[in-house]
C-alpha cells in the first residue's frame, strides 16, 4: 500500500479546526454519531471505496482501496491504485492477515495486520474496514465531541463530528498517529447516516484524509467474496 512521493507538508485552511473547537457539544441525544451508530448496529455487511491521502514527514501517498466487510470479523481489502496496486489482503479476525497478488493468487503471504509491508504510509490497513471501532472510540469520549454542519460530499449534506485528541488514545490508531494526531473528524451523511469523509489533523495539517463512497450495505457477502 506504500507509495512515497517527495512532497513538503503543506498547511491547510484551519477554519474547519476552529469551527470544530467552537461547535456545540455532540450530546447523547439524536446527534450524528447516534445516527451512525444505529445504522452500523443494524447492518450485516458492506462494500465501500476509499480514496486515501496520507502525509508523513516529507512523504505522501495516494491510494484507491476497495473494502468489503462482514460482521463480526471478516474483511477483504483490494488495492486498486497506488503502490502495490493489484494486491489483496484478507482478514478473518485476530491480528493476522493473508495477502496475495490477484494475478498470482496461488502465492500467498501471511503477516500481522499492522505489518509495515501490509499497511499504508501512516500504518493504516485492513482493520479500518471495521468502522465500528472508530464509532466506539468516539462514543467513549462523547463528552469531548463537537458537532457542526459539515461539507456537502457527493451531493449529500453532512454533519461533522470532531474528537479533539488531547489525552485520547483509540485502539484503532496506528502507532504513527499516537501522540501526533490532535483532531479526528468524521463527516456523516444526513441521507444515509454513513461516514463519507474522515480527516485526521496534526496541528493545522491534514495528515490523513479518506473519501468514503460507493457504499453497498447488506450486499449479502459470502465467504467467497471475502477470500
Amino acid at each position: 500500500m506504500r507509495k512515497c512521493a517527495r512532497a513538503a507538508m503543506t498547511p491547510v485552511v484551519t477554519l474547519g479546526v476552529l469551527l470544530a473547537a467552537l461547535a456545540v457539544p455532540a450530546g447523547a441525544g439524536g446527534g450524528a454519531l447516534d445516527r451512525f451508530e444505529a445504522t452500523w448496529a443494524s447492518l450485516h455487511d458492506y462494500r465501500m471505496t476509499v480514496v486515501a491521502h496520507e502525509v508523513l514527514g516529507n512523504e505522501s501517498a495516494d491510494n484507491e482501496l476497495g473494502f468489503a466487510f462482514r460482521k463480526p470479523s471478516r474483511a477483504r481489502l483490494d488495492i486498486r491504485s497506488g503502490n502495490k496496486s493489484g494486491s489483496t489482503i484478507v482478514w478473518e479476525g485476530g491480528d493476522r492477515v493473508t495477502a496475495y497478488r490477484r494475478r498470482m493468487a496461488f502465492l500467498k503471504m501471511h503477516g500481522g495486520a499492522r505489518d509495515k509491508d501490509l499497511t499504508s504510509l501512516r500504518g493504516n490497513g485492513i482493520l479500518l474496514a471495521n468502522l465500528g471501532d472508530v464509532a466506539a472510540c468516539f462514543d467513549e469520549h462523547r463528552d469531548r465531541l463537537r458537532e457542526r454542519p459539515g461539507p456537502t460530499v457527493d451531493g449529500d449534506a453532512t454533519d461533522a463530528v470532531a474528537l479533539p485528541y488531547e489525552g485520547v488514545t483509540c485502539s484503532s490508531d496506528p502507532p504513527a498517529d499516537r501522540g501526533v494526531v490532535t483532531l479526528d473528524e468524521i463527516d456523516i451523511s444526513r441521507r444515509t447516516n454513513l461516514v463519507v469523509l474522515r480527516e485526521r489533523f496534526a496541528g493545522d495539517l491534514v495528515v490523513e484524509r479518506w473519501e468514503i463512497k460507493d457504499w453497498k450495505v447488506d450486499a449479502g457477502l459470502t465467504d467467497g467474496d471475502l477470500r
